[in-house]
């Protein structure tokens, strides 16, 4: 048995999707289409939720965009996280971007690289040195300046800004010729994946958005954003004030925005939570009875709201640290499923798992985090049988309910007749104490070894 999920090894530029269990080759082939087929230059956004697999998808996209996709353009994959310690992210592009490039571009490559030396900020606070760029570093910063006069290396300071200034605007122009230079000559797009762009610093990650627009801003060079788009709100107003529609902000840098999709198969029959756990447990070696009981919790609560893939793999973690009575023993079915809800709610909604534990629970949140309205747990309505009653988010409801709710079982409207012998599926004999059930679990199987 595995405590964690194992990641397949990736190779930059020649894993694809071979293994598609997610079955993403279809949005694969989509975003290949769009950045072959427009010119204009676009920045796209993978907006997904944390843990959604967006890093996976991408690092794969950038080899299965030739080798499976029959694309012509160049893809290069950059991880802004692994380079905001730097204070200009413009180089670490760059650099990036030639080693990517065909050697039959060298020249260009070599002039490209000489005009963006001019407008760059010194890395760490220290000027490009001429054996990296071939070119002396302009500097940009009055201070810098105000130094260089100090020193004896400028007579007039304030003509330096000036001069400074020019050579910068001329030199963005020569920038964005030799970029153009770079897909003309190859008659192939140039498409940079950014990834990680919502876990930098927010000054480093919005410099990232300006570099693109003032200086990639040219036909055939696209960008593929990997970004949570509620925390690059955030880092907006951590520079600008929480008073910035930050949401307008993004717009100006982000042309298209897409996500991972939810579900998978021919109709979208099919949950992707649940077609990731399956395949983790089979990976994992985990004990059949809980993880399945586990999915299928998982699969009511993704039909409300959004299960990450990494929070599958949290709750799957938990499965392997239970202790091994769990799965020795024959406990009845009750107890199982609990102690399946304390688990997936520890780790999808911390709050309401606080209240499972004590019973105090609300009937409406349940519903809510089950995506389990009275339409779909009453058996029947009028006297007749509703198509729209879901057996399986009923047992849930009226099991959790009846251990951990707030609310008496026998009180809540729109359950099926069965749901008064609930006791049945603890003991059957009864049970006295019913609210100490999911403390217990808590306490005995939940807590004892805690990710």
């Amino acid at each position: 048995m595995k405590l964690f999920p194992q990641d397949n090894d990736v190779v930059l530029y020649e894993t694809g999707f071979d293994d598609d269990v997610l079955e993403r080759k279809a949005t694969s082939k989509q975003l290949s289409e769009l950045v072959e087929r427009i010119e204009d230059p676009i920045v796209l956004a993978l907006d997904d939720m944390w843990g959604s697999g967006k890093t996976f998808f991408l690092k794969r996209w950038v080899a299965a965009h030739t080798a499976e996709n029959n694309g012509t353009a160049t893809t290069i994959y950059f991880d802004a996280f692994e380079n905001d310690y730097l204070t200009d992210p413009l180089i670490s592009i760059i650099t990036a971007v030639s080693a990517r490039l065909p050697n039959a571009q060298a020249a260009t490559v070599k002039k490209w690289k000489s005009v963006a030396a001019k407008l760059a900020k010194p890395a760490l606070g220290i000027a490009l040195s001429v054996a990296t760029f071939g070119a002396k570093q302009h500097l940009d910063e009055i201070g810098d300046v105000i130094a260089d006069a100090a020193n004896g290396e400028a007579k007039d300071a304030a003509q330096d800004l000036f001069d400074i200034e020019k050579d910068r605007k001329e030199a963005v122009g020569d920038f964005r010729n030799l970029l153009s230079d770079l897909t003309q000559k190859s008659a192939a797009p140039i498409v940079i994946v950014v990834d990680e762009l919502d876990r930098c610093r927010p000054d480093y990650a919005l410099t990232v958005l300006e570099v693109i627009k003032h200086f990639f801003s040219v036909p055939k060079v696209h960008f593929i954003l990997s970004i949570n788009g509620k925390a690059l709100e955030n880092s907006v107003k951590a520079r600008y004030g929480a008073e910035i529609d930050a949401e307008s902000y993004l717009r100006k840098f982000i042309n298209v925005s897409f996500s991972l999709p939810r579900t998978i198969g021919e109709r979208g029959e099919v949950n992707v939570v649940a077609k990731y756990a399956s395949k983790l447990i089979s990976d994992m070696k985990l004990p059949k009875r809980v993880s399945d009981r586990c999915v299928s919790i998982m699969k009511c609560v993704a039909k409300g709201r959004d299960v990450s893939l990494r929070d599958v793999g949290k709750i799957l973690s938990k499965v392997a640290l239970l202790p091994n009575a769990v799965h020795e023993k024959n406990y009845v079915d009750g107890y199982i499923d609990v102690l399946c809800a304390l688990l997936v709610t520890s780790v999808v909604d911390p709050g309401l798992h606080v209240k499972l534990v004590s019973g105090d629970a609300q009937t409406s949140e349940l519903r809510a985090y089950l995506f389990a309205p009275k339409e779909k747990t009453a058996q029947r309505i009028g006297g007749n049988y509703n198509s729209e009653y879901d057996h399986e988010v009923t047992i849930w409801l009226a099991t959790i309910v009846f251990c951990c709710g707030a609310e008496e079982l026998n009180d809540v409207e729109d359950l099926p007749d069965w749901s008064e012998q609930m006791g049945g599926r603890f003991d059957n004999f009864g049970i006295s104490d019913v609210k100490s059930i999911a403390k217990g679990i808590q306490k005995d199987w939940v807590e004892l070894f805690r990710i």
